[in-house]
């Protein structure tokens, strides 16, 4: 996070009167999600040598992650920057059979060279994940989402005939100010939300009460993905 956008978040979270120990930042939730149970995730912090999520009954391991790839290129005022990286994971949820994830995020940057400063004028994210159940490779949903400058990641998730709507969601819970990058993801059903992953701190899943148990396989595997998804800003040259 831009240190600017880290102070500004920070002030916003004070109380009028400062506890010994702030709260931790959290996704403010749709209302559609206000019943459901927070299930915390664990894992997010580990090695990733050695990645292994879990959340409620669900459990996400396998993790296979490639290096982060790429290229810089520097031409008088002229600067491009493409990075990449892809990774496999399986997603056991409960009782239900096994997921098998393949996913690749890219990040594409262009910008100009002055006195020191870099200014970005053209920015794209995305990311993509192949999500089959079991050895069904004929069965298997898609999720891709798509950014451009400080929109969200957006994108659909389908699958068997079916269509969720997919988005990042930078607003903090207890504040009107916005992180300035994803605080978690939000899959949404004809316009109501079914399911969220909380990306800042441990992170944590909401999983609708209402959501139908023939969608409940494809949309955990879609969030196993977006819990591992990993920002690749940071990997950029200053």
């Amino acid at each position: 996070m831009r240190p600017i956008l880290f102070t500004t978040v920070l002030l916003a979270l004070l109380p009028s009167v400062a506890p010994a120990r702030l709260k931790p930042a959290e996704l403010r939730l749709p209302e559609e999600l206000a019943a459901a149970e927070r299930l915390p995730v664990s894992g997010r912090q580990g090695w990733k040598l050695l990645e292994r999520l879990a959340f409620g009954d669900v459990r996400v391991g396998a993790v296979e992650r490639s290096l982060t790839k790429g290229s810089d290129l520097g031409i008088l005022f002229y600067a491009g920057s493409r990075r990449r990286q892809s990774f496999g994971f399986t997603v056991h949820p409960g009782d239900g059979e096994p997921w098998r994830g393949a996913a690749a995020t890219n990040l594409r940057r262009r910008a100009v060279e002055v006195d020191g400063f870099s200014v970005a004028f053209r920015e794209k994210t995305g990311f993509s994940a192949r999500l089959v159940p079991g050895d069904r490779a004929d069965e298997a949903w898609t999720l891709e989402l798509k950014q451009r400058w400080d929109g969200p990641l957006a994108g659909t998730l389908r699958g068997g005939g079916r269509e969720f709507a997919v988005r990042s969601s930078d607003r903090l819970a207890g504040t009107p100010l916005r992180l300035g990058e994803p605080a978690g993801y939000l899959v949404e059903d004809a316009g109501r939300a079914v399911a969220a992953a909380e990306v800042v701190g441990d992170g944590a899943v909401w999983l609708s009460p209402g959501l139908a148990a023939s969608d409940r396989g494809p949309v955990v595997a879609a969030l196993a993905a977006l819990l591992l998804l990993e920002e690749l800003r940071p990997t950029l040259p200053d």
